[in-house]
């Protein structure tokens, strides 16, 4: 009876706390105090200003796609398959280390294309410098035991070709915005992708599909193009220059958003720092492709593509061996972004001219 009356206070104390938190998937009731807690800290409200696909929100993709979206929409994902609180906390928590445009702090920084990025390079420290650190203490939680690795959270990070829950989030709330999917159709999917015992499994084959057409499609448009590697790079090279000259701060950079950056630099009359922007908006017409013994520099990007686990007849096999359309576009892209692409860099008179 004691017992009873124990849990019963428990359950009124948490309900009492709970409070509606709105994703991309719909609302979910957090209770937990140190979910919340870290909800409502500067450091993931931040992530409000900060946008998915860095620098293409001001050049090529402007869909109001974030981190925080993105992150609560992981920890959503986490939550509803019942994965424990510190892995749920991991998924909350893991792009909080992005600097403003997130991965062109690699550029920064000398990380791109590394097998580590900068954001995980730097993720303990940051939990620290944030205070997100101390809020996880209070509530007798250790970073150490929340950070976004494998190990510790396998259902948050897994390597291609697998699907994760960030994986699986940021292609679906993509897809959404760029129309390869419908609201209800994500909502579809992420009901039906389930956590099994050591990966995640769909049944749904024709929405899987079509979430992996855009992971293809976001390779060669955005991620994976050498327009945004080049633009990643010269918006680099225009935010070291301002961090040399006191334009910009290093905490405008590493703790700031995107808006703030990007602002202070447009308006910078430093004239290195006015070409980068100009090449950075107008990228396109700074380069051509052409045969690779013609070639300023060869550059390599990455496939973002992955092959899901597809629950099908009474056994799980990899989407593409289902679908042989998909996989043919699949190996074919992987293959193209493979090569790279062969690049020569024009003039600011030549790129004028290419414009025109």
């Amino acid at each position: 009876m004691a017992i009873k009356l124990i849990l019963s206070f428990v359950l009124i104390t948490f309900s009492l706390f709970a409070r509606p938190i709105e994703t991309f998937y719909g609302v979910v009731e957090v209770e937990e105090p140190v979910l919340l807690s870290l909800i409502d800290s500067n450091a993931f409200q931040r992530l409000k200003k900060v946008h998915q696909y860095g620098v293409s929100y001001y050049t090529t993709h402007r869909e109001e796609f974030t981190r925080y979206s993105h992150s609560l929409g992981v920890f959503y994902l986490l939550r509803a398959n019942d994965r424990p609180l510190n892995e749920q906390i991991a998924g909350l928590l893991h792009d909080v280390s992005h600097t403003a445009f997130s991965h062109v702090g690699d550029w920064v920084f000398n990380k791109e294309h590394k097998e580590v990025d900068y954001q995980n390079s730097i993720h303990e420290e940051y939990l620290e410098i944030s205070g997100l650190s101390k809020i996880l203490r209070k509530y007798g939680i250790d970073s150490k035991d929340v950070l976004p690795t494998e190990k510790l959270a396998p259902a948050l990070e897994q390597p291609r070709p697998n699907a994760s829950a960030d994986r699986l989030d940021y292609s679906i709330q993509g897809a959404y915005h760029q129309k390869f999917i419908t609201k209800d159709e994500a909502i579809e999917i992420f009901k039906d992708c389930h956590w099994v015992t050591d990966r995640w499994i769909s049944t749904k084959t024709d929405l899987m599909t079509k979430v992996i057409k855009f992971t293809l499609f976001m390779t060669e448009d955005c991620f994976g193009s050498a327009t945004n590697h080049l633009a990643s790079r010269w918006l680099a090279d225009a935010i070291i220059k301002g961090l040399e000259t006191d334009i910009i701060s290093s905490d405008d950079f590493q703790l700031g958003t995107d808006e703030i950056v990007w602002e202070r630099l447009l308006l910078s009359k430093d004239p290195y720092i006015q070409l980068r922007m100009d090449m950075v908006l107008n990228a396109k017409s700074f380069y051509t492709l052409v045969n690779p013994k013609e070639a300023d520099t060869i550059i390599i990007t990455k496939f973002w593509g992955f092959d899901p686990w597809i629950s099908s007849e009474d056994k799980i096999s990899r989407l593409t061996t289902i679908n042989k359309e998909l996989a043919d576009e699949y190996y074919t892209v992987k293959e193209r972004i493979g090569r790279g692409f062969a690049i020569k860099l024009l003039t600011h008179e030549k790129a004028a001219a290419k414009s025109a």
